[in-house]
């Protein structure tokens, strides 16, 4: 009997050195869970109205800002103050799907080492998200976001019209052109949603990460508040 104890000594003292790597794990992965969670939530925090109060100026591209300019052609502005909501109103309906679009890129995000990025900064998953994915999201952003916008991109190439067929009178009367207008806009719009949504992507994360919590609730909020020390 005496000679088992230090066997059984042996087996305990391996029994617990194999259950501290498993219980690690297990820990990194609930970091990985919440990082990926996080991320999620903060997308769904977004407001749906966040663009809604852009002006004009900050619509057009400064390359069209002529437009803004010219009172007398007749119901231009008029156009204008139309394409402005129509915008607006299909920057809302971009906001709202955002979350949707984002979350198979979120579900499948790799993060080796769980703890780095936790404590890189309390907005490191958005960043993280987009060090992975920038260039697939930004695709799918354009493709969504053109949909949203097609009634805009109508009239803005109905008022276009109408600034062209004034431009192309005056010389007729002998008067000078209008200024040039730049291309279509929708490279400037894709800019300025996705760079305010992003932005606010990153406010979010931060938000939800440095609110305190009670301890104890087991909450996602929770874990990305600890100090975890490897």
């Amino acid at each position: 009997m005496k000679r088992l104890f230090p066997l059984l000594i042996v087996l305990v003292i391996l029994s617990s050195c194999t259950s501290v790597p498993k219980q690690r794990e297990g820990d990194f992965e609930q970091i990985r869970t919440a990082l990926r969670e996080v991320v999620q939530t903060a997308s769904e925090r977004i407001e749906a109205t966040m663009h809604s109060q852009m002006t004009l100026s900050t619509l057009i591209p400064s390359s069209s800002s002529a437009l803004t300019n010219q009172k007398q052609i007749p119901l231009l502005q008029e156009h204008l103050s139309l394409w402005e909501r129509q915008v607006i109103a299909g920057f809302r309906g971009a906001t709202i799907a955002m979350p949707g679009l984002l979350k198979p890129y979120i579900g499948k995000m790799e993060i080796e080492d769980p703890i780095s990025v936790m404590q890189a900064s309390d907005n490191s998953s958005s960043q993280l998200l987009l060090d992975i994915y920038q260039s697939d999201i930004e695709g799918e952003v354009r493709s969504m976001l053109a949909e949203y916008l097609a009634l805009s991109k109508e009239t803005w190439e109905m008022l276009t019209d109408r600034y062209s067929i004034w431009s192309r009178a005056k010389v007729l009367l002998g008067e000078e052109p209008l200024p040039t207008l730049g291309p279509d806009p929708a490279d400037h719009l894709f800019v300025t949603f996705l760079s305010a949504y992003l932005g606010q992507l990153n406010e979010e994360e931060l938000s939800l990460r440095t609110t305190p919590v009670f301890q104890g609730t087991g909450s996602f909020y929770e874990i990305l508040n600890k100090k975890v020390q490897q």
